[in-house]
């Protein structure tokens, strides 16, 4: 009893703010330790290793090089900044005077309800917040990206799309918002199975909706024609009883060079999507016609050099589908509710601190839930979300290893170490990394690992 009255008395006269901020403080400073050992794996390796030069040639290394250190440098400097503007927006207390600002608006125009206030406070928060970031963005994307010549995007095509990106974001923030709060309110003791299943149930509903009615307001979906790559897919697909109902190319080269290829859907509902930008000028069926459905005359220089053959593809897509075999889409998803539901009851608990709230500049007492809601899962929960985030990341990085050696086992072994070469060569993806950083960062183990692995599960099974 008294080593835990002990306890009760330091939490009581504990400053919250300050301790939550000493945690930021030290992820920051353990953030910028993982960043700098990578940076002198990278900065200090000035000629491909012999390991490397079997992946690219000498100019191409040089420039995966050079791009992986401008995005270190422009990391680092972001990093400072970030971790700056969190400690002076939490110091000067600019939360409740955001709050304070949103009651005023709604009072102005003859509204006072804590629903009401809760969303133009999120409203208004998000422009700032975008307008703040946007001088980072537009540098990333228009300095970096496009030196290293990956951005294709035009400032207007660029700010179009973030408008709508930031107005949809609060639209869907909002939808969520609006009925948490209530039921956090409403829902008594057991409000916590209420918030989650409200969450839960949202969760699924996105993931119905977001490809059919959201993805499309910013890309385009084109069926992929009858073709020698349809055929070789949906035989792929037949071969697992993956329940294919629809395949796509995505036009993500108007965006950025970069590739990719990911499935979707739930039960017997599944659909895959490919980059533009994964292709090369054969396997591509849409290359050949332009935005009007004409043929055109020649691929352009640029793609010749670029993207997977068809078989590459396959071998690639061999892999996601793996991640549907081995149940790697699931598996996360109930780990994150189960999180979501033990941190929904611990905010039921720690809701109740008053002095916690009030040492964030909210009079006891007087904490708006939304308020609650921001202070406790951004600040209080910071060192649960990270562990959190660790862990996911090392689940992740198994995962990848399991749907390579799936892929292996479909025979397409030899095919996967040809794409990832090329995907790590188009991307310019620097190929080494520190042993400790890609631990606590990369959610895909480095591509010599993954290479070497591949090699040993080719030999395992042959």
């Amino acid at each position: 009893m008294g080593f835990l009255g002990a306890i009760g008395d330091v939490l009581e006269n504990v400053n919250y703010m300050y301790c939550s901020l000493a945690f930021v403080s030290a992820e920051f400073l353990f953030d910028t330790y993982l960043i700098w050992r990578q940076r002198r794996i990278v900065k200090g390796t000035q000629f491909p290793t012999e390991d490397v030069k079997k992946l690219m040639d000498k100019d191409t290394y040089a420039k995966s090089r050079l791009y992986s250190l401008e995005k270190i440098n422009f990391g680092i400097v972001h990093d400072i900044y970030s971790v700056l503007e969190t400690l002076g927006v939490t110091l000067l207390f600019v939360t409740p005077l955001l709050w304070e600002v949103a009651g005023k608006t709604i009072q102005y125009f003859g509204y006072s309800h804590e629903l009401i206030q809760s969303n133009v406070f999120l409203w208004q928060s998000s422009v700032l917040m975008g307008v703040i970031h946007l001088p980072w963005s537009l540098y990333r994307t228009f300095v970096i990206e496009e030196r290293h010549g990956f951005n294709k995007m035009t400032l207007g095509f660029y700010f179009k799309d973030t408008v709508k990106k930031l107005l949809l974001s609060n639209v869907i923030t909002s939808l969520i918002m609006t009925p948490l709060i209530y039921l956090i309110q409403w829902g008594g003791d057991y409000f916590f199975v209420y918030a989650w299943g409200l969450v839960f149930a949202f969760t699924i509903l996105f993931f119905f909706v977001y490809m059919d009615f959201i993805a499309p307001l910013f890309d385009t979906y084109t069926p992929v024609p009858e073709s020698p790559l349809r055929t070789a897919i949906e035989e792929l697909a037949s071969s697992i009883n993956f329940p294919l109902t629809k395949l796509y190319i995505v036009d993500g080269s108007k965006r950025s060079n970069h590739s990719n290829a990911f499935f979707y859907g739930f039960f017997k509902n599944k659909r895959i999507v490919l980059f533009d930008t994964l292709l090369d000028e054969i396997c591509d069926p849409l290359l050949e016609l332009d935005e009007q459905g004409n043929k055109r005359q020649f691929p352009s220089e640029e793609r010749k050099k670029k993207g997977c053959s068809q078989e590459e593809v396959v071998a690639v897509l061999g892999h996601e589908l793996g991640h549907w075999y081995l149940g790697h889409v699931y598996k996360p998803l109930l780990l994150n509710q189960a999180v979501i539901f033990g941190m929904f009851y611990l905010f039921g608990v720690l809701v109740k601190n008053e002095q916690m709230l009030a040492d964030f500049g909210f009079p006891p007492g007087s904490t708006p839930t939304l308020m609650s809601l921001t202070i406790i899962f951004q600040y209080i929960f910071g060192p649960l979300n990270r562990l959190f985030s660790i862990t996911m990341t090392q689940v992740t990085r198994r995962f990848e290893f399991q749907a390579d050696s799936f892929a292996v086992g479909l025979g397409k072994g030899g095919k996967l170490q040809d794409a990832l070469v090329k995907l790590v060569t188009d991307n310019l993806s620097f190929p080494l990394a520190d042993k400790v950083y890609s631990a606590f960062t990369f959610s895909h183990p480095p591509v010599l690992e993954r290479l070497e692995f591949i090699r040993e599960e080719m030999k395992k099974q042959s």
